[in-house]
């Protein structure tokens, strides 16, 4: 990837971006798929601590990571 040595990846996980919201969505098609009309929109931080409570050699899925944010 290009210019990966200018980024800073702290500052990136720090930033927040106006999370954690939720949207309701219209689309039927969404609500199909996602099984609700609202949707969670976590931070980047979030996602870190969860990934950190997953012990050493065991995979995680993303999926299985917004399945506990929906909870």
């Amino acid at each position: 990837m290009a210019n990966e040595d200018k980024k800073d990846f702290n500052a990136m996980l720090q930033d927040s971006k106006d999370m954690p919201k939720l949207q309701t969505i219209t689309d039927p098609k969404s609500i199909a798929r996602y099984g609700g009309d609202r949707m969670y929109f976590a931070p980047p931080m979030d996602y870190d601590k969860a990934m950190r409570q997953i012990p050493w050699g065991k995979v995680i899925t993303v999926g299985k990571i917004r399945e506990c944010f929906a909870k």
